[in-house]
């Protein structure tokens, strides 16, 4: 078990258990009201029953034939995260060093494309490359950049300038200070960039996929709305929340919190050992 913030226990404070027992216990009322108003007759549309919509998300992981529009969206996220996160990390460090190109990335580039809104994005995507996956690819990376380059910046503004000013001290080279100061001071904020840009790049990328590709989840969430399938509906929504939910907590969150945890000391390290290549 991952330990608490700081923030989150102390003396005043509920524990950590009771925390808990409220979260799991919010949530297991949400799925008892769902199966109660399935049972009572509810219309479908709004508590399709439950029976139908768990079998139905199983499918959507193991049966070959639903799995593949489930596993179509998330490659498509994966690639889009990676690309838009190390394009957003590598055009604010050009920003932070190469002086010439500050305002016109921090100041002009990304003002405009956190303003651009997603819809004009989408339309774009099928004008320039059509109804495939490099469309719903590019957008997904259009609508995640800023939220990776403002992440970075925040954590290129704050950086110890005293550590990178005694890494002077030991060589000239801008490409080794930037591999052994900058990029282990900034794995945090990259990090926390990779785990935002997850969540919301699947809120993207199954809009995009509404679009008009023929696979995908966003496919499926788009023939239910048309044979009025709610529970196909419920089974894609919960399946990316699962996603979402377990590559968080079991893989970016510890992530995060483990390169936090060494950033003072992989600095101090590489100082104390002179930078070696």
């Amino acid at each position: 078990m991952s330990a608490a913030p700081a923030w989150a226990v102390g003396p005043g404070r509920p524990s950590l258990r009771a925390q808990r027992l409220v979260a799991d216990g919010a949530l297991a009322a949400v799925a008892l009201l769902w199966v109660a108003s399935s049972a009572a007759g509810a219309p479908s549309a709004i508590a399709p029953d439950p029976a139908r919509v768990l079998p139905l998300a199983g499918q959507l992981l193991v049966d070959p034939a639903l799995a593949q529009h489930t596993y179509a969206s998330l490659l498509r996220v994966l690639v889009a995260v990676a690309i838009a996160v190390a394009a957003g990390t590598a055009l604010m460090i050009a920003a932070r060093f190469v002086r010439l190109t500050r305002i016109l990335i921090a100041h002009r580039v990304l003002p405009i494309l956190n303003a651009f809104p997603t819809v004009g994005w989408a339309l774009l995507a099928v004008f320039w490359f059509g109804v495939n996956d490099v469309a719903v690819i590019f957008v997904v990376i259009a609508i995640l950049l800023p939220f990776t380059m403002a992440n970075v910046w925040s954590g290129l503004i704050t950086l110890d300038e005293d550590v990178y000013e005694m890494g002077r001290s030991f060589t000239r080279d801008r490409a080794r200070r930037l591999r052994h100061i900058v990029l282990p001071q900034l794995l945090p904020d990259i990090v926390s960039s990779l785990r935002i840009s997850y969540g919301v790049g699947w809120k993207v990328g199954i809009v995009a996929e509404v679009f008009g590709v023929t696979s995908g989840l966003g496919y499926l969430m788009a023939y239910a709305r048309t044979v009025f399938d709610t529970a196909l509906l419920y089974a894609a929504i919960l399946v990316i929340i699962v996603l979402v939910f377990a590559a968080d907590g079991l893989v970016l969150s510890r992530l995060e919190r483990l390169v936090t945890r060494h950033r003072a000391d992989t600095a101090s390290t590489t100082l104390a050992g002179g930078m070696s290549p």
